[in-house]
């Protein structure tokens, strides 16, 4: 007699602890696998840049390495693209292809400082463009697989762009933008006692500096400034922490009144690792020019002004130069506010 009672199944229960693989059914997709790919892609990308670009160094003038447009813009948008693209199609959206990117960026970019390949200054500076380029590339991508479906071989040969374009830009030369930064303070004190502060500032405690965006990202605190005599004239020596030192060459000198000077940097004024190359102080894309003091007599006490010119030189001036504005003259502002508080604060300045 037959029966049509199913037979038994032979396989195995499934295990409520089994991971299941990753179905096109899910509401979210594997985070790690999508993470770790776009990671690994921007992490190569980042040695190769720093290996100089085909092997070739950039000469001087002419940028090389993640200072090129190519690497800063072209590998977070391709990490977007790579990203959305092996995201399974019932799951992609374009609110996705705008947030999954910043996973594997953000994993891009703190696998860099891990290796120390970049430095926190670097890091927070282009951070926001990373983003901002990782949102778009997955947004374009997202677009385009709405019509249809890149092949594989079209997608990796797209993510090899930013070497071609690098090695083009590569020989164009940096564009120097030079900028200025004024900013003053009232000081109950006499000019005598603010320019004797100015040129012998010494045992400067890093919560002296404590408002200074720049020194909260990387840059290395100041320790003294002393004005020495030398057989050149009058130079302003200064030290700051992690063995930095470089000379401030005086060019003008008015006794109480108005003192100006240059830069000078020695071959070791900063050590490996103090700053990050691509931000230091008289290298191909940043340089300070020179900075003066003006002293007037004012109500109770002196106005002092500072005027500070520098160069900003990148493919990217429009970025950079907004970024070094803002440092530049938040750090103006922060030594105006010692030079106020050291000067209000000695004895001659309260007639003690």
């Amino acid at each position: 007699m037959s029966t049509d009672a199913p037979e038994p199944s032979l396989s195995a229960p499934e295990s409520a602890d089994t991971i299941a693989p990753l179905k096109s059914s899910q509401p979210w997709p594997n985070l790690f696998y999508l993470a770790i790919g776009g990671a690994i892609y921007g992490l190569l990308m980042r040695l190769t840049f720093g290996m100089h670009l085909l092997g070739l160094p950039a000469a001087a003038g002419f940028a090389s390495g993640a200072m090129l447009n190519s690497f800063l813009f072209l590998v977070p948008a391709l990490i977007g693209a790579l990203t959305v693209f092996r995201t399974p199609e019932t799951q992609r959206s374009w609110g996705r292809a705008m947030i999954l990117p910043w996973l594997p960026t953000l994993l891009f970019v703190a696998g860099t400082a891990v290796l120390l390949i970049e430095g926190s200054i670097c890091i927070i500076m282009a951070l926001p463009i990373f983003l901002f380029m990782a949102s778009f590339g997955g947004f374009i991508m997202w677009m385009v697989l709405r019509f249809f479906v890149p092949s594989r071989a079209t997608v990796g040969a797209l993510l090899l762009l930013p070497l071609a374009t690098g090695a083009f830009e590569r020989h164009m030369p940096l564009p120097p933008a030079i900028q200025f930064s004024d900013a003053s303070v009232h000081i109950r004190a006499t000019p005598a006692a603010i320019w004797q502060l100015i040129n012998r500032a010494t045992a400067i405690s890093p919560g002296e500096m404590d408002n200074g965006w720049a020194f909260h990202i990387g840059v290395p605190h100041p320790i003294e400034a002393v004005t020495v005599d030398t057989g050149n004239g009058r130079v302003r020596k200064l030290r700051w922490e992690q063995g930095v030192h470089f000379d401030e060459p005086i060019l003008d000198w008015d006794d109480n009144r108005y003192i100006r000077w240059r830069y000078e940097f020695a071959p070791d004024s900063i050590p490996p690792g103090a700053l990050d190359e691509h931000v230091t102080i008289g290298g191909r894309y940043f340089d300070l020019i020179d900075t003066s003091y003006r002293l007037a007599p004012e109500g109770d006490g002196t106005r002092l002004s500072i005027h500070v010119s520098y160069r900003v030189s990148t493919g990217f001036n429009w970025y950079a130069a907004r970024l070094a504005r803002l440092l530049v003259d938040n750090s103006a502002q922060t030594i105006l506010a010692f030079y106020q508080h050291r000067s209000e604060a000695m004895p001659a300045a309260s007639g003690e």
